[in-house]
Parts: C-alpha cells; structure tokens; sequence
C-alpha cells in the first residue's frame, strides 16, 4: 500500500471535490426533452415548456433555449400532461406522456403560426424509440409487475426477460423469495447492481440478489433494467436493476389481494413419482394491500403497503432429497448380523451400527432405506417461510421550488430448509434431519430533495442507508455425545459431525453443516445530483460517498467432517486407507479459530455526463467517472494472510519433507489490536492489499442519430468502461488462514474420537508448529476489475406503438478475481531436474508422494489458493427484440439473444457461482499456472436464448348482446411468459486426477479419437453423451507425463495427470418453459374492480431435464438423473382494487 500521508491526501482531495461539486450518482427519476419548432423547422427561442404531474398536479416549467430545445429533470415516473406556448404561435397540449425511470421521453412540438389564438391537442403518445442515447435498456411497468405469471411473487424474475440476460429456468417450487443469479451481457452473477428508490441495496458481502430486498410488485411503480452503455451516473458492470416505490396522489387508491397455493392443484415431482411417493406438502399463501392518497391537496402524499407470506413446502429442492445413494442391498432391518452378512463384513463399528439405527421423528430411519436395487433413496421432508414486509413512503412538495421525499422498506423472513444450507455453498447433509434454520432481514430507507433553482438548473440531493441481516444456524437433531463421539469443540457446537457415507462412490451425507453465519451489512450513502442546461448541452455532475459494513460473526468447520471413501469403510469405522478403494483414504478434519469480523469501508464517487445535441436528430453523450473503491479492513485488524513474495522457508526437515510453516510470509494486517500482534509475522496496511487503486477513471461516451423526419428509425453506438466494486467475500475468505484460523487434519483415528484436540478460540492468534499455509488468501497486487462495453443497435417503429430493435452488444473483462492454486507442483524430468532448497534433494521423476517436494514453496500446500484480478473474459452477442407497450387492449414483448461467452473463470473463486453457490472448477482443476489452462465457454454461458411475455385484455364477443353474456363473457385477460433457451455447460471432471501436480482433481483425458463431437455420437442407451469419450488421466509408472510436453518428465509410480479434456466441452439438454394466468375482472363501481386470477407455472408439465452427471468416476457418469425445474404448479388469487 502507498504511503499513509498520501492516502489521507488523496481523500482529502477527494472529499473536497465531492463539495465543490455535490454528491450522487443514482437516478430515480426521468426527464421529458424535445424541441420547438416552427413549420420550416426553425427554432423557437424562449417558448414556454409546462408540465403537469396528473396525479398529484405537481407543476414545472421551463423555456426552450437558442437551438429551441428545452429539458426537465428530475421528473418522478408518472404520466404528464405537457403545455407549450410562444407568443405569435398557437399552443401545443399533449396529454399522458408518460416517463419512465432513468429515461428520456422525447416530446418534439411544431407550433403554428397563429391566425387566431387556440390550442392544438396532440393525441400521438411519445415514441418508442431512444433516439437520445447508446444505452440498452428494459423497463417493467406496474402492469408488467402485477399481470404476469410470478412463482414467488418476486419480480425480479422478470429479469430473464430482458436480452442480454443469462439465467436458470425459475424454480416454480422454490422456497421463499427464490432471487435469481443473473449473468448480464457477459458480466459475473456477483457484478450487478440493485437500487430501492436511488439507495444501494447491494449485499456487499456475496454481491448476489439472494438477500436483498424484494417489496411487494403492487408496492412498486417501476423497474428499470440497464444492460448495456447506461451513462456516468450509474455503477457497475453488469446489470443495473432500479426500483422505485409507488407514491400516493390527490386521490384515494389502494388493493388488497391474497394468492394461495395448495398441492392438491399441482403434478407430482417425477422423482418422487417414481418412487410412488405421493405429492408432497406446498401450501402458500401471500396477502396483503396497499394504500396511498393525499395528505394534503396537491402538497402532501402518502403511500403505504403490507404482504405477509405463509409458505410450508415439501416439493422445493431444499424438501426433496432426489436419488441420493446410500448403499445397495441396505434395508429396515438393520441388526449387527444382517449388516455384516449383507456386506460381508466381520464386524460394524459401534458408532455406525447406531447411526443405522437412529429414527427422525416421524419414525423415518435417519439414513434412508433405499428404494432402488442400486441403493439410491428419493423423499421429501418439509421446508417453511415466513415473511412479514412493509412499505412507508411521504411525498411532501413545501414550495414551487422544492420537493421532498421519503420512502422506507422493512422486512423480516424465517427460513427453515428442511436439507441443506441456505446460501454459502459449504458442505451440508444430503438427507432430512440436519436442516439449517435462516433468517433474513431487510431495511432500506431514502430521503430525497430536489430544488430549482431556475428552469435551468436543478439539483437532487439523497441520504440513503440500507441493511441486510443474514443468520445461518444449523439444525442439530443428533448430538454426537450422544452416540459415544468425543470432539472438543462438541460443548460450544454440540451437533453431529458432518459425514461422508462413500465419498469416492458419490454416497450420501449426513451430519451438521459446515457453517453457522450470523451477518449484517449496514450501508449509509450520501448522494447529489446537479442538472444543467446550457443551449444544446445538458450537463448533470455529482457524485457519492458511500460507507458500508460487514458485520460477521462464523465458525467454519467448528462441527468437523469425516470423510469415509466407500459405505463398507463407513461401515466398519475405517478412517485410515481405505479397505475397499483402491488409493484412497477417510481423513477427518476439525476447525477452530477466532472467526469474528467488522469489515468496513467508504467508497467515493464522481461523474460528469453530458448530452450534447449536435442537432435535432444527433445526439452525443459524453461521460467521466471515477470510483475509488477502498479495500475493507477489520476494524479490530484480525485479518491474516500469506503472501508468497514475501516467502522464506524454515529449513526444518523431519522425515525427508520440510517442517512448516515457512519461517516468512504469514502477515496480518497493520491496524491489529496488541492483543492480536504475534512476534514475528510482518504487520502490513490496514487493508492488507499494495495499493488502494487511485486510477479508476471510465470514459462512456454514445452516439444516437435519427435519420429520418417521421423520427421512426434510431442508430445508436456506444463505447465506455465500467468499473466493478468486488464484494467482501475475498477478504472473509481469509478467516481460514493462520494465524486466525486453524484447521487440523487426521487420519487413522478411532470412528469414536476421530478428531484432533483443536485449541481453544482464546488462543488465536496462533501458528501451530509443524503446520503448512493452507486454504486462500488475497493477492495484495490486486486491483479493481473493470469491464470495457460497447454496442450498436437499430431502433425502428414498425407500426404506432411497436418497435423492433436489432442490437449488437459485446464486453471484455479484464483484472477479474480468480482463485488460483499459486503452488502447484511443478514436473521435474530428466532434462530439467527440480532441487528442493529445504532438503536438497535433486528430483528426476514424479510421484505422488513427491508433489509437495516440486512445489516452489515449501510448508505451503500445492492446493493453497490465492485471490488474483487475473482473469480475463469476452462476449459477443446478437439481441433483437420486438416490443409493443400496452395500446388496444395488447402488451406483448418478445427477444431472441444469440451469445458466446468465454473466460478462464467465470466467478471470483469460491462461493457464488452462475447456479447460486459452491465450487468454481476454473479455480480447481486445470492447469493453474497458465492463463489459458482454463480458458473455455463461460459456466453461464448460453448460446441461444427466447423469451417473451404478453398482457392481452381480452375483447368482448360480438354475440355478448345481453347484460348477463357481457357479465360473464367481457373483462378477460391472458397473460404469460415462453421461455426457451440452451443449457449453460458441462464441465467433465474427475475427482482422482491431477495428483501429480498436488491437486485434489482434474479433467480427464480424451479416449483415443475422441472430442467433443464424438462425445455426442454412439451414446448409449440411457444416456446423454457417451462416457467412453473419456478416460482418466491416469500415467503409468516410468512413462512421461503428457501434459509436461518433455519426453523425459517421468513418473515414477502410477500417478494422474491434470487431464486433455478442456473445460466446459458439453452442454446439457435445451431448457423450455410456458407460465400461462387467465384473470377476469369484475367492475363493481366505476372507481372499484374485483380480479380473480389462475396462474399455471409449467403450463405443458414439461419435464426439463437437467445437465448430465459429470463426474468420470460416479456409475451414472454421462446420465440424466434428474430435472431442473418442477412439474406444474396452480396459483390462485382474488384482488380488489379501488
């Protein structure tokens, strides 16, 4: 990091920019912007430019300049009435513009010249087309919000609406909110960026939708989606996703609603099915209502909201344990002699015989009996969620020149899933009994005033704060005390330890999770806006400061794991080498440490953006941004690390191999409390990292010409770089490093006491003697990623209200995060001998047991990963799409996305991934020292892409003559979502490979002749590819390695390679889906409407299967044995609304 002093300078330089200037960045507003012309297309100077909010009667007026145009900022989304006069020319009056979040509505005005003095009325609704910018964007109404079909009644499903967006299918039958993981024209599922109302409603700690808040879609106004070229105002890279909340008006308005579900409506889950287990539980009821009026006549409005949400399900995948294996053979009678008859043993351990044994309450076996001659068991437990949500919002405009604003957001939802964790991607049981019970909490407020100054000025100032809870806590159904398990960490975390039933089979397993999270990420910003007009410039600078928060509270490992290769080791308590795998051996591993942390950092902000209209048809925008995005730090200093430059080894040897840890490189960070110093590790910056990253400047600049004089065709292009703010999530990743961390490994202990004895938490911080570095640290080299956009598109009006655009839009990422295993062993040979500086032994050949050996650092594991900005990606697509707002009763939007997307790795490491969690096998497997070692089709990845959504007021009958016919046969409507797409990839992996570099895994080999075409030919009945495309990557004794490409790298006994197969070779089966709602609507007054709504979720009850087993080793390697979204689910529900 650079020097102190500097850095106080430069935030002092900073700070006093942002007052020079104002502060903010966020847009929760439009603009309304045209021209005034005369018949000859002469400009108008000086005409009067009044607009009139017609709900709340809220009134603006401005005067067109020298070129004739006029702009007026800072507009709430509503509809308005617009009014333009000058003197010499009749007036112009156009009725319901309406204008959406963060958009231009272009009102162009030809005035008459007057002969006598009245009011032309123009009917024509503003065009479709962005005839004013390079952005590419998607706006979702209220109707959109409110018509369309939601499984979950969460709109930020309609994401997979908009081109550009890659995405899973939705999970019809998740559990609670379900917030996809959307990857946005090639950007990471961690790189989007979420606004309630203009205040970031980011998690800082994942950086992923799955926590944040999701108010009611009859609470909301508007929604708009930024994928591409958004201007200077706005953060991120990916995709920019803001809401707004409804506001009240001068008149009373409101609904109530309630949408319920029961299985009794719905298919059953083939798994399930063909087990003959009958339907599982799912009954789900959401109600709620909103109210919002005025306060004070055309000064003072109100609106509020309430949803609750009750939801018992047995049909989500945190319910249904599908196909898992247990063991062939195994049934109800589970005696001591059955078991060692049946599986040919001499004898059962006592702790496994017990575990047998034990029964959940509702008499269930806790390790199934298989239904299956295979021995693979299918269930389902039960899963629920509640939430309880409100919205509180005041419209308050004290004066002609000022108006203020204040919107709060509250939520509070349980969660208990019945298998599995919530959110981390750690391991976890496989079957029901060791649940985790989660919650939730949201808060997001905004405050808001924007003054006048004069017509031409105007700024927007906000105050923001948001707040994001999230408790992980596992379910401890079996205490391990209670079956004779001894572990020292059982009176702190007295569940069972998580156990692996046959690891190398792919078994099933039980136990408690490997985490207990409790964590919040306060946030407070404060933001301004200034717009001005200066002839064809409009000019709008300002800026951010942004200060968040990290509040963690873990313990990773805390209840152990024990890994068992087969069930018979399982069975007999074998936790050495396996008695019945080959190569193979149980370990078991134990962690502890001091896990507590308060991340916390401040974020600085500036942009200036201008559009300048060269003429009345050609627009240039121009745009400057600057992000300081400080590295956290922990405000108590307990950040810990290992950087290799800094590398020195012990030059202790026991046993031929060097005794750790290295005698340098450990640090821990400058800010650490006394009573966390430790003699001898290197104190570094607070922020750990070298440098604070000062030069993250993003020029954007667009060019948008409109050609003809009817104004239906839009060329636009667009170049700019966007800057993405990593989350936290590097730096936690950090609590498994010493000296805060330790986790100890064991091998060969009894099945009863199959653990170390783990220090207690007071002793850290601590580095255990003889101890190697494992686990990941961050790269103090690493800077900020940033994604270079650019994109051209074709905008024309194909009728009134329909347009067709065709776009191109492409990114490339560079100095993206990755998790990369730095201490890879390297292949020594006859030609390029490696010497270990620490033994001194000269290495000609390669074996397993020699990898540490090869490895350049010494008492520092091969599979020690560091967090790198190295990663590089690039996409390219094709988006068109056909949209028609509602008009005539008809709203329907359809886009077709053709895309290829490749990088060397497509998350940030480990955590997040493009399915929601878990593994990133970029960062696993391969070659990890080259660039190109894992370069290959992104994990989100999809080629082609469909999806449309329609809203059709149905027209009545023509033979609906009576009251009764029109009573029955009018106010229908149909509404739904057609989705079909390709599947994301399919990466081959085998687990047993790569050991000759020292890595747990790998790719295997092509079989001979064969690639990925072949893969797909001759495929086996009951299969998806055909397996015998693959082999391990396996080397016999005295051949050369291939892939060292030296003829005399040898191994010296039977070894694995890291494989030839490249990643994500294969793709799985193209994914379909059709959601049909047909709502009738009932009028009761001319002010009050009753609706009643059915909702078919997987309308055809297609069966979309899901990627392949991919494993080389697994038995249904190259099959489909199971699906990726839920048979078909109703929904009913009955709104009133007045």
């Amino acid at each position: 990091m650079g020097s102190p002093i500097k850095f106080v300078m430069a935030e002092a330089v900073l700070l006093g920019a942002l007052l020079s200037l104002a502060w903010g960045q966020t847009q929760t507003t439009g603009r309304i912007a045209g021209a005034v012309r005369d018949p000859q297309g002469a400009a108008i100077v000086g005409a009067e430019v009044a607009v009139e909010n017609l709900a709340t009667a809220d009134q603006r007026s401005v005067t067109s300049d020298d070129s004739g145009s006029y702009s007026v900022p800072f507009l709430p989304p509503a509809r308005y009435e617009l009014k333009i006069r000058a003197k010499g020319f009749n007036s112009a009056i156009f009725h319901d513009v309406s204008i959406g979040l963060s958009e231009t509505a272009t009102v162009n005005a030809v005035l008459q010249v007057a002969q006598t003095s009245f009011e032309v009325t123009v009917t024509d609704a503003p065009p479709l087309l962005r005839g004013d910018s390079a952005e590419l964007s998607t706006t979702l109404d209220s109707r959109s919000l409110t018509e369309l079909p939601l499984p979950t009644r969460n709109f930020l499903q309609l994401l997979t609406l908009v081109p550009g967006v890659s995405a899973p299918l939705t999970n019809n039958n998740a559990l609670g909110r379900n917030s996809p993981n959307v990857s946005v024209n090639g950007a990471r599922v961690t790189q989007n960026n979420y606004q309630i109302n203009g205040v970031d409603g980011n998690d800082i700690s994942l950086h992923v939708f799955t926590d944040v808040g999701v108010p009611a879609p009859e609470s909301v106004s508007e929604i708009n989606v930024q994928t591409s070229m958004y201007d200077a105002s706005v953060a991120g890279t990916g995709g920019s996703v803001q809401v707004v909340s409804k506001s009240g008006s001068n008149f009373l308005h409101g609904t109530a609603y309630e949408y319920f579900r029961n299985e009794v409506f719905n298919a059953n889950d083939a798994n399930l099915r063909a087990v003959g287990d009958r339907r599982p539980a799912m009954r789900r009821n959401v109600y709620g209502g909103t109210l919002g009026g005025p306060l004070r006549k055309n000064r003072a409005f109100f609106f509020g909201s309430y949803q609750g949400t009750r939801d018992a399900n047995g049909a989500t995948d945190q319910s249904i344990y599908k196909g898992v294996l247990i063991a062939p053979r195994l049934t109800d009678d589970r005696s001591a002699n059955t078991l060692m008859n049946t599986f040919e043993l001499a004898s059962i351990d006592p702790i496994s015989l017990q575990l047998l044994n034990l029964k959940l309450p509702n008499g269930r076996f806790l390790i199934p009996t298989p239904q299956t001659s295979d021995g693979l068991a299918t269930g389902s437990a039960l899963s629920t969620y509640h939430e309880e949500q409100f919205n509180a919002n005041v419209d308050y405009r004290p004066g002609s020149k000022d108006s203020l604003s204040g919107k709060f957001f509250f939520a509070h939802a349980p969660l208990f899933s019945a298998i599995g964790g919530a959110n981390f991607g750690f391991a976890f049981g496989s079957v029901p009994g060791f649940g985790t019970f989660v919650v939730v909490d949201n808060h997001t407020l905004s405050l808001q005033e924007v003054h006048t100054f004069n017509p031409s000025v105007v700024n927007e100032a906000r105050f923001g704060y948001s707040f994001i809870r999230h408790d992980e806590v596992p379910q401890e159904s079996v205490e391990d005390r209670s079956i004779g398990m001894q572990r020292s960490t059982a009176s702190q975390y007295p569940g069972l330890p998580l156990i692996v039933m046959g690891g190398d089979e792919g078994g099933a397993a039980i136990g408690t999770s490997s985490i207990t999270y409790r964590g919040s990420t306060p946030m407070r910003s404060f933001a301004d806006v200034l717009s001005l007009q200066r002839g064809a410039h409009n000019l709008r600078l300002g800026g951010e400061v942004q200060h968040s928060e990290w509040r963690a509270r873990a313990a990773v490992f805390s209840y152990g794991e024990l890994d068992f290769p087969t069930f018979k080791d399982f069975l007999i308590g074998n936790t050495g080498p396996s008695q019945f795998a080959d190569g193979t051996f149980a370990f078991a591993h134990l962690g502890t440490g001091l896990q507590d942390r308060d991340f916390l950092t401040t974020d600085y902000h500036l942009f200036i953006q201008d559009e300048w209209k060269v003429s009345p048809r050609f627009t240039v925008n121009l745009g400057l941004r600057y992000e300081l995005d400080l590295p956290p730090y922990d405000t108590q200093g307990r950040i810990g690390g290992f950087d290799p430059e800094l590398y020195v080894p012990r030059m202790e040897v026991t046993g031929g191999f060097p005794v750790g840890p290295p005698a340098q490189g450990i640090i821990e960070a400058g800010n650490a409390l006394p009573q966390y110093r430790l003699p001898g590790v290197l104190r570094v910056g607070k922020r750990v990292v070298k440098s604070i990253d000062p030069n993250n400047f993003g020029p954007r600049i667009g060019l948008a010409w409109s050609p003809l004089d009817s104004g239906r065709l839009a060329l636009r292009a667009g170049y700019g770089i966007f800057f993405a703010r990593p989350s936290f999530f590097s730096h936690a990743l950090e609590i498994f490093n010493p000296p805060f961390f330790l986790d100890s490994e064991t091998s060969g202990q009894p099945f009863s006491s199959p653990f170390a004895s783990a220090p207690p938490e007071s002793s850290f911080p601590l580095i255990q003697p003889g101890s190697a570095i494992g686990g990941w640290a961050t790269d103090r080299n690493a800077r900020t990623p940033y994604y270079q956009q650019f994109n051209a598109s074709l905008q024309y009006e194909l009728v009134r209200d329909t347009t067709l655009q065709i776009a191109y839009a492409g990114s490339r990422g560079l100095k993206l995060y990755r998790s990369v295993n730095v201490n890879q062993a390297r292949i020594a040979s006859l030609n390029h001998p490696i010497t270990n500086l620490v033994t001194g032994e000269v290495i000609r050949d390669n074996t397993i047991e020699n990898a540490s050996l090869r490895a350049p650092m010494q008492e520092v594991r091969p599979d020690f990963a560091l967090n790198q900005t190295t990663a590089q990606s690039t996409y390219h697509s094709l988006q068109t799409t056909l949209n028609r707002r509602f008009a005539r009763g008809l709203q329907f939007s359809a886009s077709y996305t053709f895309s290829r997307s490749i990088d060397n790795a497509s998350n940030p490491g480990w955590g997040p991934t493009a399915n929601g969690g878990g593994f990133d096998t970029a960062s696993l497997f391969g070659n990890q020292l080259t660039d190109r070692g894992n370069r290959g089709l992104s994990d989100f990845d999809c080629t082609h892409r469909f999806v449309a959504s329609y809203v059709w007021d149905l027209p009545p009958p023509a033979f609906a003559h009576s009251s009764a016919a029109r009573l029955l046969l009018s106010n229908w409507q149909l509404s739904g979502i057609v989705t079909a797409m390709s599947a994301v990839p399919t990466d081959i992996i085998d687990p047993g490979g790569g050991f000759l570099y020292g890595q747990f895994g790998s790719r295997p080999n092509w079989a001979q002749g064969a690639n990925r075409r072949t893969a797909r030919r001759n495929i086996p009945p009951g299969y998806y590819f055909n397996p015998a495309a693959f082999v391990p990557a396996t080397v016999q004794p005295g051949e050369p390695i291939p892939s060292a490409h030296d003829p005399t790298a040898l191994t010296g006994d039977t070894g694995t390679d890291i494989g030839n197969v490249g990643r994500n070779v294969l793709r799985g089966p193209s994914q379909n889906n059709i959601d049909l709602s047909i709502g009738k609507r009932l009028l009761l007054t001319e002010s009050k409407d009753l609706r009643f709504q059915a909702d078919f979720f997987n309308l055809l009850n297609h069966a979309n299967q899901d990627g392949p087993v991919n494993d080389i080793n697994a038995g249904d390697f190259g099959r489909i044995v199971s699906f990726s979204s839920s048979p078909r689910i109703m929904q009913l529900s009955l709104r009133f609304d007045f």
